[in-house]
């Protein structure tokens, strides 16, 4: 199905709505003589998203179906997506146990490991709505440490020490659930990355992100960016560690920005993966002609806007459509703050190139964060309506905005007239890919 760029007329002049942690702001009509809006060309969806699910299921790619491949006595270890990702896990759970039900797997031998990388621990309430009714069913459900009770798998190539929550290397069996999306530095989310860095141990995770830099000298390596597989480090090294754990099954889910299931990829962990990377980007990378000197943003809601860490994914994708010393309006609610209290503290460095060099000689994964909203907000200006307190705003470099009309008001102030914008409604979902 082919891309296009939409504008109002092509739209039917349909309001411009960007959605704003779980609710909406819509681009007030008249604002702007024109605008001009990036959107993928919707994918048909399927009648039932569940049925697509069973129908992937029976016939996987590079793989027997699931309930070939478990046995009656196997305890079978099933990596599920935390608070930060919504994957239709709790479409997808009904039907994978079904499969494990036909193998003659009791449910009781069934685990399911919330794979929260280094993120936080889900509440109660959290893992019931991820999990849905499935939680209730019989099966295990913890959810990954990455500080303590790690088995250690071995190195890369690269030389990455391969720390795999144990529990989950106790299983007979591994099955890697998610979701695939474009991912900033390690090309595309989804996959392996259930795994690693989702089941691994911190220092797993450290190495594998650190590949992001290059290692003949300064600077980010050119292949670890988002919708590149092929000689992207990142990819290639967590690829290295996950196939040390021989994951038997993997199933991920394609989304609208509507979080509807657009298509499903199942059966062999790399080769799925790669095939349902293909389809996604088939619909999600939007060639543009130009770069604009007026971007808006938004993350696309809860829970890619949940925090400011999960939401510079966004901004990283809309910052590919943005010029040079242009402006690009980001909405993000964040409202769980920064996602993590090793994020902010890296902003004691004001200038990409210092914060680097520290990262090089003490690396953390949310340093590398701070590090690429600093690289943007350094390129151009970036104003961010959202929840967090001003002041910390200003400390990443951006300019803060209580809400969408002020973040205009601050965009016309930078630029000194408005001119036609690029919008971007869903731009944790769409990547641009300008021409030349």
């Amino acid at each position: 199905m082919k891309q296009r760029k939409e504008t109002p007329t092509d739209r039917g002049k349909r309001p411009v709505v960007l959605r704003y942690g779980k609710g909406a702001v819509p681009l007030p009509e008249g604002l702007f003589p024109r605008v001009e809006v990036l959107a993928a060309h919707p994918p048909q969806v399927p009648h039932s998203g569940e049925e697509r699910i069973a129908q992937v299921l029976a016939r996987p790619s590079g793989s027997l179906p699931l309930s070939r491949l478990v046995a009656r006595g196997d305890r079978v270890a099933v990596a599920v997506s935390d608070v930060t990702r919504y994957s239709a896990t709790e479409k997808v759970l009904p039907l994978l146990l079904r499969e494990t039900d036909a193998a003659g797997v009791p449910r009781n031998r069934v685990t399911l490991f919330v794979a929260r990388g280094t993120h936080r621990a889900m509440t109660e309430s959290e893992l019931r709505d991820a999990i849905g009714p499935e939680i209730d069913s019989g099966v295990r459900v913890e959810q990954s440490d990455p500080e303590e009770n790690l088995a250690e798998l071995g190195k890369t190539t690269r030389g990455t020490r391969v720390l795999v929550h144990r529990p989950v290397m106790e299983h007979d069996r591994i099955v890697l659930t998610g979701t695939i999306s474009f991912h900033y530095f390690a090309g595309f989310g989804g996959g392996r990355k259930a795994l690693v860095p989702g089941c691994a141990g911190k220092a797993t995770a450290h190495q594998t992100h650190f590949r992001i830099f290059r290692t003949d000298g300064p600077g980010k390596h050119p292949l670890a960016r988002a919708g590149v597989l092929a000689g992207n480090p990142v990819h290639e090294d967590i690829v290295d560690a996950v196939a040390m754990a021989s994951p038997a099954f993997l199933v991920n889910t394609l989304l609208t920005p509507g979080k509807e299931i657009f298509d499903v990829v199942a059966g062999h962990w790399q080769k799925a993966h790669e095939e349902g990377c293909a389809r996604y980007a088939n619909h999600f990378r939007v060639g543009i002609a130009k770069r604009f000197p007026l971007v808006i943003a938004s993350a696309g809601g809860f829970p890619k806007d949940i925090n400011i860490i999960q939401a510079h994914k966004a901004l990283d994708n809309a910052f590919q459509a943005t010029e040079p010393g242009g402006v690009l309006v980001l909405l993000a609610e964040c409202p769980d703050g920064f996602g993590s209290p090793n994020f902010f503290p890296w902003f004691r460095f004001q200038e990409p190139a210092d914060l680097e060099r520290e990262l090089r000689e003490n690396y953390q994964i949310y340093g590398q964060t701070a590090h690429a909203v600093l690289s943007k907000t350094r390129a151009c200006k970036v104003v961010l309506v959202s929840t967090l307190p001003p002041e910390d705003v200003e400390a990443m470099g951006m300019i803060p905005a209580a809400s969408f009309p002020d973040a205009i008001r601050a965009a016309k102030g930078a630029l000194g007239e408005l001119p036609v914008p690029l919008v971007l409604p869903d731009a944790g979902y769409v990547l641009p890919h300008p021409a030349g």
